[in-house]
């Protein structure tokens, strides 16, 4: 989509071979890995278990067979300039620090597999961008891989609901027929099928009208049947304040505006923790918010990371060993910290990994620079729609990950949308899209 060459020939109308066999090729690539790294290697499998999925055989087979297709696709269709774009300083520097990170993990072995299946997948989700022809095969791509998620989510409330709905068993009985889909927990289904509604609205404002209105129903259904609050009610939140800041402001003072409510959600989340006042602010407003007991868990956390904030404990090296396995049950805390298979914030949960200067380069890959580049857009209509749908994926996902932790987990669909709105937005910065005809 990002070859600005062949959307400027195909969009001025001239003419194309009976068939374009290309064509059909990126599309079908771009279609197929979109729907592969939402969908998963491992559908309806219903037990939540954060990134122990990144030792799962078949997502390892299904990442690389996705990111070796994509780099041969990168080679024969991509135009030079899209890879550069591609060879961002930071992606890179973090990349680095992902490996570094790695190597002091108690296993580093598995925690070096587990970086490079990470980059494997967000090297697939490039071809995404790349390998369609033009912004109408694009968005087909969009339709393609949303209908794909709704239709097998949709399909197991119908026919394996005792896969697609939780039944109440296990350690949370609370969520007894709150919908999860194809996904493993419903928090995740409510986030990635939250981010398809987006590509609904990006749908309807670029004249596909009743696909995108039926893509936003669909999903928008789903995410209430999810009751994930965090989802739900972030849904209607962004949707109007990207809107609504478009109308009344540029786009230099929305990406300001969306910083500060990222700044703001950091403070009344992991913020009351660390602050009386922060913390009192929040009770005044809602008293007794633990965030389901969240609050407990980030303080455990906190505590044992002390003395390693600089390195943290090492890829994937703190929930799933004896670093918190071997520490002694506190029947004070509303929550078991040798329970959870995560911090449940994505951001304290790469410091703890990665330590400070990994959450630095996070913070400046996913927040900073995106909302830099949205500002940088071309003014085009074309580049408007898609960048204020990646952007309220974003913004959308970015707040999520402050109750939800997912970044930089190669096997967690919620963490492919995060990247792929990343990447969609330096590509948008980088190069103009001519709107297809007809």
């Amino acid at each position: 989509m990002s070859n600005t060459a062949r959307l400027n020939g195909t969009d001025a109308g001239q003419s194309a071979p009976p068939i374009d066999f290309i064509g059909f090729a990126g599309f079908f690539i771009a279609a197929a890995v979109l729907s592969a790294v939402l969908v998963t290697f491992t559908p309806f499998v219903v037990t939540f278990s954060g990134n122990l999925n990144s030792g799962d055989l078949a997502n390892q087979l299904g990442y690389s067979s996705l990111a070796a297709v994509v780099i041969a696709g990168h080679l024969l269709l991509s135009d030079r300039h899209v890879l550069v774009s591609l060879l961002r300083p930071t992606w890179i520097l973090m990349a680095a620090w992902l490996f570094a990170s790695a190597l002091w993990a108690p296993s580093p072995e598995n925690a070096i597999r587990s970086a490079l299946f990470t980059l494997l997948a967000m090297t697939a989700v490039t071809g995404v961008y790349a390998f369609p022809r033009d912004a109408r095969a694009f968005r087909w791509v969009l339709v393609v891989a949303a209908f794909a998620v709704l239709g097998l989510s949709y399909f197991g409330v119908i026919a394996l609901p005792h896969l697609a709905i939780n039944d109440g068993s296990g350690s949370e009985p609370d969520h007894i027929g709150l919908w999860r889909g194809i996904f493993s927990h419903k928090n995740i289904a409510g986030a990635v099928i939250g981010s398809l509604f987006f590509f609904g609205v990006y749908l309807l404002r670029a004249r596909m009208v009743w696909i995108g209105l039926l893509i936003m129903g669909l999903a928008g259904n789903f995410v209430l049947h999810t009751g994930s609050k965090t989802s739900t009610g972030l849904l209607p939140l962004v949707t109007l304040i990207v809107i609504l800041g478009r109308l009344v402001t540029g786009r230099v003072l929305l990406s300001v505006f969306v910083f500060l409510a990222i700044v703001a959600m950091a403070l009344l989340t992991l913020g009351t923790i660390f602050s009386p006042t922060l913390d009192a602010i929040v009770q005044w407003v809602a008293p007794g918010t633990t965030y389901t007991g969240r609050m407990d868990l980030w303080r455990f956390a906190v505590e044992v990371w002390h003395g390693h904030e600089w390195t943290g404990f090492g890829l994937n090296a703190f929930w799933q060993t004896n670093v918190v396995a071997g520490t002694e049950k506190n029947f004070e805390l509303s929550w078991d910290p040798r329970g959870s298979p995560n911090a449940h914030n994505g951001y304290l949960d790469v410091a703890i990994s990665m330590g400070i200067p990994g959450l630095v380069i996070a913070v400046f890959m996913l927040v900073i620079l995106p909302l830099v580049d949205y500002a940088r857009m071309p003014r085009d209509a074309e580049s408007t729609r898609l960048g204020d749908s990646l952007l309220m994926i974003l913004f959308y996902l970015l707040l999520n990950s402050f109750l939800e932790s997912f970044l930089f987990e190669r096997a967690n669909p919620v963490w492919m949308m995060v990247w792929f709105a990343v990447v969609g937005l330096r590509l948008l910065a980088r190069h103009r899209i001519e709107p297809a005809t007809g």
